[in-house]
Parts: C-alpha cells; structure tokens; sequence
C-alpha cells in the first residue's frame, strides 16, 4: 500500500466552501474522509490543516486538532492598510470622491508554511502521494518539485470552481473534484 499525505489550504478551503455551499457549516472530519475515500489504496499518514488563527476560528481549529492525524498549522495575521484615493473611487449618491484608508487583515505564512511542509515530508520520503486542496496557483513550483522528486501530486477541487485553477491543475499528475452531492454530505448537522 503506497502512503499518503493530505495538505489543506484551510483559508482556500474555507472561502471556497462558503461560496459553493451558500454559507452552511462545514464538518470538517466527514470533509477528510470525503477527500480520503477518493484515494482507495492509500494510506493516509497525516492530514495537515493550514490557515491563520482569527479571534472568531480558535476553537475550530482545536477541533480539527484534535482530529486522529490531524494536525493544524497556523500562519499569522497581519494588518494591512489601503488607501482608498488611488482607486478613483466616487459616492454613488452624491458623486463626490471616496477618500481616506481602510485597515483589513491579511494571512501570512499560510503558503510558506504548506510549501515548507510538503517538500520536507517529499525529502524525507514520508509519502508518495501528496494530495492537496488549494486553487492557489503559487504552488505549481513546489507541484514540479515534488513529481522531479518522484512523489505523486494530486489536487481536490469543488467541481464549480476547477475551472478557476488552471496553471495549478496544470502542473499536477491528477485532479479529483468534490461534486455537490458529495460535499453535501459533509455540512454539518445540528
């Protein structure tokens, strides 16, 4: 049985999962055995779950920690400030120009933190097959070092969104989808 690992882009993923499921709650333990089930013949390793600790997600992910090989990796938050005069922005209503700045916050490391893990684990020999869930073009490079490697990449896309990822689904060895009546079954229930 070959061995496998599963990498999560937990804030991808997150995003991704609002938007095709019109906002329900995702389980996120029936959504790793979902992406596993595809994989008959692997044996699944390790899952890592990567994304930035928020002051509303602290308690998610210390469930999904506690999941059997699972592990969370956090990256960080970091305030970034736009200024909103160079977008040539103007009130609707009244037509005057839209000024000032605005404060949002951005993930940091989340990105460094699933290359720096996959190629570890690549150099250690810990899987032959890496499987991520991402439509983060930024990881076609580590994609191409790991099969130079000889490790197998697969990647997991919601079936509507496979057309948004592109240069990713490009450089992987397969592309798996999630249909809508298989992430349906896992929306959590109350």
């Amino acid at each position: 049985m070959k061995n496998g690992m599963l990498f999560i882009d937990g804030s991808n993923v997150f995003f991704d999962w609002k938007l095709v499921t019109g906002g329900k709650q995702m389980d996120v333990q029936k959504y790793i055995a979902l992406i596993q089930s595809k994989f008959p013949g692997i044996d699944f390793k390790r899952t890592y779950y990567f994304t930035s600790e928020t002051p509303t997600n602290g308690a998610f992910l210390q469930q999904i920690n506690r999941l059997p090989y699972v592990e969370v990796k956090r990256g960080r938050l970091q305030n970034k400030t736009i200024t909103l005069d160079k977008f040539g922005l103007t009130c609707p209503d009244c037509g005057e120009p839209i000024t000032g700045t605005i404060t949002t916050q951005t993930d940091k490391g989340t990105d460094v933190n699933i290359a720096i893990e996959m190629l570890t684990h690549a150099f250690r020999r810990s899987f032959d097959l890496a499987v991520l869930v991402s439509r983060d073009a930024d990881f076609a490079g580590v994609v191409k070092i790991l099969k130079d490697l000889g490790c197998n990449v697969e990647l997991v896309l919601f079936d509507e969104l496979k057309g948004s990822a592109q240069e990713l689904s490009d450089n992987v060895d397969h592309v798996s989808v999630i249909t809508p009546d298989e992430y349906a079954l896992c929306e959590k229930s109350y």
